[in-house]
């Protein structure tokens, strides 16, 4: 039989909590990018084009951010799920050695 191991599960909600703050910072930059906006006037008449270039980009850089940001929700969740589950796992498992010792004792 294995060793098995030990889970603590506020080792698992501190670490998603600590997962949150990451979300969090992301959710920041992603808020702050929304103020950039495509400015034809901002580089001039010659420059102009270099505008919708970076506004090109800057989508596909919010896009990118906005999915780290779902992907460490869900991360953050699962943790806490997990969390949840073995705390749930080992209550159950504590009440049934306790049934098991008071039949035990009469």
């Amino acid at each position: 039989m294995g060793d098995g191991y030990d889970v603590n599960a506020e080792q698992l909600r501190a670490h998603a909590t600590n997962v949150a703050a990451i979300e969090a910072r992301f959710a920041a930059v992603r808020a702050a990018s929304a103020h950039i906006a495509q400015d034809d006037q901002a580089y001039g008449l010659l420059c102009g084009w270099i505008s919708s270039v970076l506004e090109e980009r800057h989508v596909k850089q919010d896009e990118l951010i906005a999915s780290v940001e779902e992907n460490l929700s869900l991360v953050g969740e699962a943790l806490r799920a997990s969390a949840d589950e073995y705390e749930a796992i080992d209550e159950a498992n504590a009440q049934l050695m306790r049934s098991v010792d008071d039949r035990g004792m009469r």
